[in-house]
């Protein structure tokens, strides 16, 4: 039988204020899709920039410059 161990990961000095960046980075895009969906049911053609945001937003992210958003 093997045991697995369980290492505790102690949190970095980042951990808090990237949680609270990530966090808001979901509630921001959360909201535009929510909004571009109204917008696309009732003109699909001004919803592109909604999806515009939400794709340079996301983009953003993958970059993964940490530093440069939580200062």
């Amino acid at each position: 039988m093997v045991e697995k161990m369980s290492a505790v990961i102690e949190p970095t000095p980042i951990t808090e204020p990237l949680d609270t960046f990530l966090r808001e980075v979901v509630q921001t895009l959360h909201a535009a899709v929510n909004q571009g969906m109204q917008r696309a049911t009732e003109n699909p053609e001004a919803a592109q920039r909604t999806i515009e945001d939400c794709e340079e937003i996301l983009a953003t992210i993958m970059e993964g410059r940490v530093q440069d958003w939580i200062g």
